[in-house]
């Protein structure tokens, strides 16, 4: 209704001027001329006027609203590429399962680190021979702390199910006793290998030592050379040892893994040792 009334209003601007300047040349002859050609002048500019802007007023309009509909169409695309962006920040990365595998091993004396000596996985423990203590570092949250060994003396576990070895975990065996691990959901193939050393075996005699002063800091695995004795070092509770060891059957021939950073004082009393590097 409004675009007609538009066009109807149209139609009387344009079309009166003319039929007005028929009517006074045709009928009014008393009117000067001069007055008839003033009028017919005006009448004619106005109708000039309004043809031209009636003509330049639509497309104005058809421009803007294909503009508009440009934008509903633009403001639509935006919004669907704005929803499928949520979308894709709602939904969780998905990452690959970790494959989980029948694993087993026998571990000695030493410091074993999850993740990198043994597969992250749970873990059901049996002491195989010997005597000794076996701990973990999160021994209180999944982990243990057991005198274990083969003999039934009273005070020794033979075995200790549902060991966590979480990534980074430290399992820590001492004394005479070997243990058997058994895992049916180890991660074997998320395993960091250890770096490799090129370094030459450091042979000591009974003494003390500091590292990073009288050895190079770093991992050792500690080899009796001699007839039993104490070795032990000052970190005994963070990765360090405190054995007896010898060639002679008593004590323990062989330590893994120990932990001797700068500053650490090593100290061998009654025997000798070989400390092997190996990596971190």
């Amino acid at each position: 209704m409004k675009k007609e009334g538009n066009l109807l209003l149209w139609i009387l601007l344009i079309f009166i001027p003319p039929i007005g300047i028929a009517y006074m040349w045709i009928k009014k002859k008393n009117i000067e001329t001069k007055k008839k050609t003033i009028y017919t002048i005006i009448s004619l500019l106005w109708f000039f006027f309004c043809i031209g802007y009636a003509g330049s007023e639509n497309p104005p309009e058809k421009q803007n609203n294909k503009k508009s509909e440009k934008q509903v169409v633009d403001t639509g695309k935006s919004e669907e590429s704005n929803n499928e962006s949520s979308q894709k920040k709602e939904e969780p990365e998905k990452t690959a399962e970790p494959v989980k595998e029948h694993f087993e091993v026998d571990l000695s004396a030493g410091n074993y680190i999850g993740g990198k000596d043994i597969p992250v996985g749970t873990y059901n423990v049996t002491a195989v021979s010997g005597t000794g203590n076996v701990s973990s570092s999160n021994m209180y949250s999944g982990g243990l702390n057991e005198i274990m060994g083969v003999e039934n003396d009273g005070y020794s576990q033979l075995s200790f199910n549902g060991l966590k070895m979480d990534k980074d975990v430290v399992l820590s065996v001492s004394s005479s006793v070997v243990i058997h691990l058994v895992s049916e959901d180890a991660q074997t193939q998320n395993m960091t290998a250890r770096s490799t050393v090129e370094s030459a075996p450091i042979d000591l005699q009974a003494g003390n030592y500091t590292s990073g002063v009288n050895f190079p800091a770093g991992t050792y695995t500690v080899v009796s050379t001699g007839t039993s004795g104490n070795v032990s070092s000052s970190n005994i509770y963070n990765g360090g040892l405190n054995e007896i060891m010898g060639t002679d059957g008593f004590g323990i021939t062989q330590f893994n893994n120990a932990v001797l950073p700068a500053e650490t004082t090593l100290t061998i009393s009654g025997t000798s040792v070989q400390l092997i590097p190996i990596g971190e």
